[in-house]
């Protein structure tokens, strides 16, 4: 079990640094507009997109959205 504790750690170190590079990507568009930045180029779109997807589908979406928050959040209270 200890191999499964090991790739569980790797995949929430890995996690933690990709949610990393999306709030820097949303800063960075913010700051200096999508079309300066040629690495984090569609991450506001993209998330604006994500975000209209689970408002569109009303009730399901909402459940949805409640259930990425919480894997998020269980993520990193560990």
């Amino acid at each position: 079990m200890k191999g499964f504790d090991v790739i569980k750690g790797f995949a929430k170190e890995l996690m933690e640094v990709l949610v990393l590079f999306v709030g820097l990507g949303v800063l960075a568009g913010v700051i200096f507009g999508a079309d300066n930045i040629s690495f984090f180029a569609g991450v506001t779109d993209n998330l604006i997109a994500l975000l209209n997807q689970f408002g569109s589908n009303g009730l399901i979406g909402f459940i949805a959205l409640l259930l990425v928050i919480s894997v998020f959040k269980r993520g990193s209270a560990a």
